[in-house]
């Protein structure tokens, strides 16, 4: 009977401990000074988007359109620490032959990326208490390079697990919560991206240098529900020409683009 009432007594204890430390857990993400901003970004979300293109060798230019998946997950802690990862797919590429690449034809075009992961890791300053934020951050990523150039020069080595990109750069992102069911954020970053294709034959590595305007919101619109919206625009700067046996390969020059997303808050 004593064992009984001492078990009963120790869990009735354990049980008080673990609700206190919650309720504490609790009162520190209502009193952090980003609460407000971490009703927006605490959340996990499925997106789909579409991009239009201009492709340059330097004398001639195309255009090409894309379409992709995105998987994101964000969070804001409340020590003001930022993160947002982000893996995407792209599942439709349009675009004609690029005479540079004849033997490839238009397998994948003159896109360097179409699938990857990618994550911003920032701290974030209050402008405004729960209204205005700005946070700078780190970029790093790891994306696929598998374009008509470096399938036509790389030959036999050619594969998912070697044609890549080292993806690092910095950007910032200032964020206006209007209020609980509204937020919009504004964010630039430049992006090196070094390619880690096996070109042969000495032929020159397509590295690049991206930058990234970014004006998107966020809706609330009932509980955990989250939508969202971005508007992007693109350019980029290869540091030199691909050139192959067959003339200048064709590469992005600019971009345009949207994408709309559901997701959920926690």
């Amino acid at each position: 009977m004593r064992k009984l009432l001492l078990s009963t007594l120790m869990f009735s204890a354990g049980g008080i401990v673990y609700a206190a430390d919650a309720n504490v857990a609790s009162n520190a993400a209502e009193s952090s000074e980003y609460s407000a901003f971490q009703k927006f970004d605490r959340q996990y979300s499925l997106g789909y988007a579409v991009t239009s293109g201009n492709l340059t060798n330097g004398s001639s230019g195309a255009v090409n359109n894309t379409q992709y998946v995105n998987l994101e997950i964000e969070r804001l802690f409340n020590v003001g620490v930022w993160m947002d990862v982000n893996a995407n797919l792209l599942t439709y590429y349009s675009q004609n032959a690029d005479p540079a690449t004849p033997a490839v034809g238009t397998t994948t075009g003159s896109q360097p990326s179409f699938g990857g992961i990618n994550a911003k890791v920032g701290y974030a300053f209050s402008l405004l208490p729960d209204h205005l934020l700005i946070t700078p951050y780190a970029y790093l990523g790891r994306n696929t390079n598998l374009s008509s150039y470096t399938l036509s020069e790389a030959g036999s080595q050619t594969n998912l697990t070697q044609d890549y990109y080292w993806s690092f750069g910095a950007g910032a992102r200032l964020e206006y919560r209007i209020n609980n069911v509204f937020d919009v954020y504004l964010d630039q970053n430049g992006i090196y991206n070094a390619s880690q294709a096996p070109v042969t034959q000495g032929f020159a590595p397509n590295d690049y240098y991206s930058y990234t305007s970014t004006l998107g919101a966020k809706f609330n619109v009932h509980r955990n529900l989250q939508l969202g919206a971005q508007a992007f625009y693109n350019n980029y700067y290869f540091t030199q020409s691909l050139v192959t046996a067959n003339g200048v390969a064709l590469v992005p020059q600019s971009s345009v683009g949207g994408l709309v997303s559901i997701g959920l808050t926690y």
